[in-house]
């Protein structure tokens, strides 16, 4: 990243441009850093300078060090929104890793018991078919099974789910 003593005026001005923007994206939701970088990139990529990427990277850093932009707290309300919705681990850290590079915050916050998790796939289970109930039919089985797959959820915590009723 350059020195911001080295940009042009146009640059600065650019700059002051691109914080406005991730404000404003920050006021409507958390983000994460990789995610809203993306963002702020693809929004001034007609800019002409070659300095975008480092300017982008400055307001970036920049709005960690103000706090309006904290991974942690992406993290944790990614997660709590995804177990709301009944997702599992495995899909939850794949949206994640697309949105921040801070994949100890993520393993940290995906750390739930394994009990945890089977419990979350039988009640995600019961939401959409209404009960947890391993089916007689095969194909209502796999069926099911995909669906828990879907929602990221390992096979062995699909088995567990159907055999814990």
């Amino acid at each position: 990243m350059q020195n911001e003593s080295v940009w042009n005026e146009d640059d600065l001005a650019l700059a002051l441009k691109i914080e406005g923007r991730a404000i404003y994206l920050l006021a409507m939701r958390e983000h994460g850093s990789k995610e809203l970088a993306t963002k702020l990139r693809q929004k001034f990529e007609t800019a002409e300078t070659e300095n975008l990427p480092d300017l982008v990277d400055f307001v970036v850093s920049k709005c960690q060090e103000n706090n309006a932009l904290s991974d942690e707290r992406y993290v944790e309300s990614y997660v709590r929104m995804s177990l709301e919705k009944g997702q599992g681990p495995y899909k939850i850290k794949q949206k994640l890793q697309l949105r921040t590079d801070e994949d100890q915050l993520i393993a940290s916050y995906l750390a739930l018991d394994e009990s945890e998790w089977i419990a979350l796939a039988k009640s995600t289970l019961d939401k959409k078919y209404g009960d947890a109930i391993k089916p007689e039919e095969r194909k209502e089985q796999a069926k099911r099974m995909r669906f828990l797959q879907s929602r990221g959820f390992s096979q062995n915590q699909i088995w567990k789910a159907f055999q814990s009723v």
